[in-house]
């Protein structure tokens, strides 16, 4: 048979003091004030770079004409390069064409 002790009677060392209660209540409440604030200005950094990543600027009348000038200018490349790719392909289709008549026998 077991026997069940009351607990002891709460001696003058057991209470805590008023004052650490109020240490423990300082440290929280200013931990919990730091926590607000590290979050306040996170959402206020997160908003004011979403914001101005939205703004999307037009481009001046001077860079949209340069831009419509470099597009006019790569494309006056691309044609000649094409032009000059074309020329290749003929001048290796006549090369072609004269080391296979070259290679035929000679009928004498």
């Amino acid at each position: 048979m077991e026997c069940i002790l009351p607990p002891p009677p709460a001696t003058r060392s057991m209470i805590p003091d008023i004052g650490d209660i109020l240490q423990v209540a300082l440290v929280a409440a200013i931990f919990v004030g730091l926590l607000s604030a590290v979050c306040g200005i996170s959402v206020a950094t997160y908003r004011s770079v979403k914001r101005i990543d939205n703004q999307k600027l037009a481009p001046s009348a001077d860079v949209a004409q340069q831009i419509a000038q470099l597009q006019q200018s790569v494309d006056a490349i691309a044609v000649e390069v094409e032009r000059i790719a074309e020329a290749q392909r003929f001048v290796a289709r006549l090369e072609a064409d004269r080391d296979a008549r070259q290679a035929l026998p000679l009928n004498s």
